[in-house]
């Protein structure tokens, strides 16, 4: 009897403590297994985790090289290098270096012929080129050779780093790679992509952009004789109606965008986009105001840059403050995913 007792109790005990160790074991997590993989960030919710199992091979583009005027292919990753060398400088945070990086890879997935895209519309046979103000910027080793002397090892290996530990991913939107937008410097707040490309995307919307009032060209002043912003204005419209005596009751400003920037002005007799305007006289950003003192017209600007999806500098400022590169890009281009280039 007292036999049956003792295995009673011990089935009991087996019952009771058996669950509690197995959930102890296979708690623990492997060491050498990697963290999970962040694919969804959503500003002031907590982050939604799950693991990615896509497979990234890199694929070949085309680039028009300007420098030496003419077509060459490479590698994509070996393209991004030379592309986050050219738009953003290399002491930047490396979080902010990621994010340009999966920023550029991501213009360029959308622009590959092989992926759909269409190409460069302005040199055809080319996937891209390395014209800023087409494309996007892109320098050769030479120049980044040129450009940083004796640091050409310490910049380029960041640099290399940041393309490394973002390789093949790309922002998508609905499953398609996005159009992107970035620039150097906004005036506190990003633009609605609306207002300066006359098409709406629903990944760009109005957010603050802080931390960027120390930039080098956050504010600048443009100055010009009555004489010669009226020859600058006639160049392209020439029945304006301007005039020197009275040029400071002539120019007004009409509206302005959610972000601060300027929408509309009245110009003589003439009304002009922001834009327009920002090009004509080559200023920094449509973020501007006038001053009319002795003679001359003194145009104040906030911010460098056309202000849609994401400010360099901004992000730069985000990574100082711990923010990864994912949390920067889907503060900048909302409602967006990060994932492997298929």
């Amino acid at each position: 009897m007292r036999q049956w007792i003792d295995v009673i109790i011990l089935i009991i005990l087996i019952v009771l403590i058996l669950p509690s160790l197995l959930v102890a074991m296979f708690s623990k997590r492997n060491p050498e297994m990697p963290p999970p993989h962040v694919d969804s960030y959503d500003e002031g919710e907590s982050i939604q985790i799950k693991k990615s199992n896509a497979t990234y091979t890199e694929p070949t583009i085309t680039l028009y090289n300007h420098y030496t005027k003419s077509f060459e292919s490479m590698p994509l990753e070996e393209y991004v290098v030379g592309v986050v060398a050219a738009e953003m400088p290399s002491s930047f945070e490396m979080e902010a270096l990621k994010a340009q990086a999966v920023a550029a890879r991501t213009l360029a997935a959308k622009k590959m012929r092989s992926k759909g895209g269409r190409g460069c519309t302005k040199y055809k046979g080319a996937d891209v080129c390395s014209q800023f103000n087409h494309c996007q910027a892109w320098i050769p080793e030479s120049q980044q050779r040129k450009n940083w002397g004796d640091k050409f090892e310490e910049n380029i290996n960041r640099i290399r780093q940041a393309v490394q530990e973002t390789r093949g991913y790309i922002m998508t939107y609905e499953g398609q790679p996005i159009e992107v937008f970035f620039y150097s410097t906004s005036n506190g707040k990003t633009e609605d992509v609306a207002e300066v490309f006359s098409a709406s995307l629903p990944y760009y919307k109005v957010v603050e952009s802080p931390g960027e009032e120390g930039a080098p060209r956050y504010k600048e002043t443009f100055s010009f004789t009555y004489d010669e912003f009226i020859k600058i204005f006639h160049s392209k419209y020439t029945n304006s109606g301007l005039s020197a005596s009275k040029l400071d009751k002539q120019i007004k400003i009409l509206s302005w965008t959610d972000s601060g920037r300027v929408r509309e002005l009245m110009v003589g007799n003439t009304k002009i986009k922001a834009t327009e305007f920002r090009t004509l006289y080559n200023l920094n950003s449509t973020d501007f105001s006038f001053r009319f003192e002795q003679g001359k017209v003194y145009i104040d600007t906030i911010g460098y840059g056309h202000g849609v999806g994401m400010s360099q500098i901004g992000a730069n400022a985000m990574a100082k403050e711990g923010k990864d590169y994912r949390e920067i890009l889907k503060h900048y281009y909302r409602g967006v995913e990060i994932e492997i280039l298929s």
